[in-house]
C-alpha cells in the first residue's frame, strides 16, 4: 500500500512540474525566476490524493508566494477520495498552507507591495481587496502596514460541506468572530458580554469535541479570550494602576459569568479566581499570574488533553 502511494505521489509531482510549473529563467541574469504557474484544471481534476502526508508533500512543491497556488491546493483538496476524518486532517494541511501564504505573500510579490506602498490610492486598495477576496483572503491594514489573512467564511462555504460536523462548527464560530475584531494594540474592542459569549462558546466546543483534529487551536482561542477577561490587556486594564485593586465592573462581570453558566469549566475557573482575589481584598498579587498560567494558559489544559 505504501509503495503504491509513493508511486502515485511521484507520478503526481511529475505531472505538476511537467505541465503546470515550468520554471523560467531571467533573460538578463540567467537566474531562475519564480514558477510560471499555468493551471490545467482538467489534469488536476484527475488527481486523487488519499493521505494528508501526501497532500502536504505536494503543497511543499508549489509556490506559496503566488495566489494561483491557492486554486491548485483547493482543487487537490476537493478531489481527495477519503473519509471525513482524513479529509479533516487534509483540510488542516490546507489551512496551514493558506496561512503561510498569507504571512509571506507581500515579501514575494513586489508588484503588489509597491501598489500598497506609501499613501496607496483608494482605488488600488479596493481593487486589491476584490482580487484577494476572490481567492478567500482578507486585506487589512494596521498603522499603515498591510496584511493578509484567510477569510474563514470563504473556507466554510467552499470546503465545509465535506468536513466533519465538528470542523464545520469550528469554522462557523471563527467566521462569525472574524466579522468583529476582538482586540488591537493591546485594547479589547468588544463589549464585556460579547467577550463572555466567546469564552462560553469555545468552552462548550472544547468540551463537546475533545477528539477534534484542531482542538489545540480551539484551546488557544479559548485561552486568549479567558485570559483577556481575567487579566485585561495593556490598554484595557482591569486592575487600577494606582491601587492595584480590581475594577468594580470586572468584578461584576466575573460574578455574572459564574451565575449564568454553572457547570462549565469557565464558571469553575472564574469562581476559583474570585476566591483568590477575595483572599487579597481584590488586590493584584503575583498569585494572579500563577493562577492564570495554571488555569488559563495551558498547563492544566495540557494535562486534561492527555487524559
Amino acid at each position: 500500500m505504501r509503495r503504491t502511494s509513493t508511486i502515485l505521489l511521484f507520478s503526481l509531482l511529475t505531472l505538476l512540474f511537467a505541465c503546470n510549473f515550468n520554471q523560467s529563467k531571467s533573460k538578463d541574469s540567467g537566474e531562475p525566476e519564480k514558477y510560471d504557474l499555468v493551471i490545467d484544471s482538467m489534469k488536476i481534476a484527475k488527481i486523487r490524493l488519499v493521505t494528508s502526508a501526501d497532500y502536504r508533500r505536494v503543497l511543499d512543491t508549489i509556490d506559496p508566494g503566488d495566489l494561483a497556488s491557492l486554486t491548485i491546493a483547493g482543487y487537490l483538496l476537493k478531489n481527495c477520495v477519503v473519509d471525513t476524518l482524513i479529509r479533516d486532517s487534509m483540510f488542516l494541511v490546507y489551512d496551514d498552507f493558506v496561512n503561510h501564504l498569507a504571512g509571506i505573500y507581500f515579501e514575494n510579490n513586489e508588484k503588489v507591495s509597491n501598489q500598497l506602498g506609501i499613501a496607496p490610492s483608494p482605488q488600488n486598495v479596493s481593487s486589491l481587496k476584490r482580487m484577494f477576496g476572490e481567492q478567500g483572503m482578507l486585506l487589512y491594514s494596521v498603522e499603515g502596514s498591510y496584511y493578509l489573512e484567510p477569510q474563514t467564511k470563504f473556507l466554510l462555504q467552499n470546503f465545509g460541506s465535506s468536513l466533519s460536523p465538528a470542523y464545520r462548527e469550528f469554522l462557523t464560530i471563527e467566521s462569525e468572530e472574524q466579522q468583529r475584531l476582538f482586540a488591537r494594540d493591546g485594547k479589547i474592542l468588544i463589549p464585556g458580554d460579547s467577550l463572555i459569549s466567546r469564552i462560553i462558546r469555545w468552552d462548550r466546543f472544547i468540551e463537546t469535541n475533545k477528539g477534534f483534529v484542531s482542538i489545540r487551536s480551539a484551546q488557544d482561542k479559548y485561552a486568549q479570550y479567558l485570559g483577556a477577561f481575567l487579566a485585561g490587556m495593556e490598554s484595557s486594564k482591569i486592575f487600577n494602576p494606582e491601587t492595584n485593586i480590581l475594577n468594580d465592573s470586572s468584578r461584576t462581570s466575573f460574578e455574572s459569568l459564574v451565575d449564568k453558566y454553572p457547570g462549565t469549566r469557565s464558571s469553575e475557573v472564574v469562581r476559583e479566581y474570585l476566591d483568590l482575589l477575595r483572599s487579597t481584598d481584590f488586590a493584584y498579587t503575583e498569585k494572579v499570574d500563577s493562577f492564570l498560567l495554571k488555569k488559563v494558559y495551558g498547563l492544566e489544559m495540557e494535562e486534561e488533553q492527555k487524559k
